[in-house]
């Protein structure tokens, strides 16, 4: 499968002042690629340099070195225009991105701003709305809504403009664990029915299982890169990076400290609650 998208030896070094030459690289080097339909995953404490790698990728941060190319075009500030065509991005605050007095008018938005008539504009709002189970709120402002029906809205307005890649930039940082849920069941079912390809920059581990593989910032460097399993059965290595554990890592210490020994390894939760129910059968 072809890469959608090339990062190679990517640099940012924040500054505050002119003067400021010192400061430790948010980003120090750092290269790998996406591949198109692919779940990707770069999880990190905060201040690791993944958000500033986030938007280094849409364009929003001049990065000091480097290369990206995102759907074969090489990012720079002549083309950073069409490489945003591309891309779709879900931040953590879904109030920060608000700009329509109504849900309806928020959805509409990207499309009337790539011109789009009136006549194609309106049953794209409104199957968009729609995809996200929004329909009954389409007259509301957004404002007045919960935390997770303002991240759908926003989800929405990615779904009007049918972009290739979704970023998801701690969108489910500030919901409850149901809304998180609800989120990514949500970003799953998108990205078969439009085969997007999804970067989910998250500091949960448990969010991180859905990727299809992980990677792993530490002070602005890519210090690991595997599939889930391989990276969470690091346990020691995550907490040295300043992550959690995920939950059945935690599960299965919690068994081995009451005498009962679960599988080694990572199981994710459905091999965890196979395991259990087996194992429950067996006594």
């Amino acid at each position: 499968m072809a890469n959608i998208i090339e990062v190679a030896h990517l640099s940012y070094r924040y500054r505050n002042g002119e003067q400021d030459v010192d400061q430790r690289p948010a980003l120090n080097d750092v290269s790998f690629t996406v591949q198109a339909g692919e779940w990707l995953a770069i999880v990190g404490h905060n201040g690791s340099g993944k958000s500033t790698l986030a938007k280094s990728l849409d364009g929003l941060l001049p990065f000091t070195e480097g290369t990206i190319t995102v759907g074969g075009i090489k990012l720079t500030p002549e083309t950073v225009w069409q490489v945003r065509e591309k891309i779709g991005m879900i931040f953590q605050n879904p109030d920060n991105q608000f700009v329509g007095a109504t849900v309806e008018d928020d959805v509409a938005f990207g499309l009337e701003n790539r011109q789009i008539a009136r006549a194609d504009m309106v049953p794209r709002v409104q199957a968009a709305i729609e995809e996200v189970g929004m329909t009954e709120f389409a007259h509301r402002e957004p404002s007045s809504l919960s935390g997770g029906q303002k991240q759908r809205v926003a989800l929405a307005g990615i779904v009007t403009i049918a972009p290739d890649i979704l970023i998801l930039d701690e969108a489910t940082s500030m919901l409850d664990p149901q809304g998180r849920r609800d989120m990514l069941e949500l970003v799953r079912r998108l990205r078969t029915n439009q085969h997007l390809t999804v970067i989910s920059i998250t500091h949960d581990i448990d969010e991180a299982a859905n990727a299809d593989r992980v990677l792993a910032i530490d002070d602005g460097q890519l210090v690991e890169e595997a599939d889930p399993a391989t990276i969470f059965a690091q346990g020691d290595r995550l907490v040295q990076l300043g992550l959690d554990l995920p939950f059945t890592s935690k599960l299965q210490a919690a068994l081995r400290q009451r005498g009962i020994t679960p599988p080694d390894g990572y199981l994710t939760t459905a091999e965890m609650e196979a395991w259990l129910w087996q194992s429950l059968s067996n006594t």
